[in-house]
């Protein structure tokens, strides 16, 4: 049975072949097989940074910028890597524009098996758990119809639709889901 576990060496081979498989860590920056080779090289390295992320990130700009923290999941069965969860304890100016508190992705294999929503589900539930939120707010591009699905299946409000920050053209929908 699938579960939410903290990133372990035991899932590293899978995860690596998920980002071969077109896995992104990030819906702005899709993997290269130079992101792929820098994992593959020091793949212990990106675990520890997966279980302590970095105080800093870089900005889809290209600039440098504070990271809030976050908790990184994986949605695993046995040794099977299949997906992430991403939770930011706390929003900033863009993550309150695009992105949100709650992130996740599969890997497309696993696409359309209802991994998303028992993973999406299992994110909140350790939200609800972990951290003094009383709701978290998800944002998702008006062009993803499944990931719409999965939000309002897991109790998501619609709230507004913005001009994407990053993306110039594309509409995010926002969606608040109480705790």
């Amino acid at each position: 049975m699938p579960q939410l576990v903290a990133p372990d060496a035991r899932h590293l081979p899978s995860f690596i072949a998920a980002l071969k498989e077109g896995y992104s860590r990030d819906t702005l920056r899709a993997e290269t097989p130079e992101s792929i080779a820098l994992v593959e090289a020091d793949p212990m390295g990106f675990l520890k940074s997966q279980l302590a992320p970095p105080t800093t990130v870089i900005l889809p700009d290209g600039s440098m910028g504070q990271a809030v923290p976050h908790t990184v999941l994986w949605w695993t069965e046995g040794d099977a890597f299949l997906g992430s969860v991403h939770v930011r304890h706390g929003l900033n100016e863009f993550l309150a524009q695009v992105g949100g508190h709650v992130g996740y992705a599969m890997r497309p294999s696993v696409h359309g098996q209802g991994h998303a929503s028992a993973a999406l589900a299992a994110g909140l539930a350790w939200t609800r758990a972990n951290l003094p939120l009383e709701r978290v707010l998800l944002t998702v591009s008006s062009e993803n119809r499944a990931s719409i699905r999965v939000i309002e299946k897991n109790g998501g409000v619609f709230d507004k639709a913005i001009e994407h920050i990053w993306r110039p053209g594309e509409i995010a929908l926002h969606y608040w889901i109480e705790l």
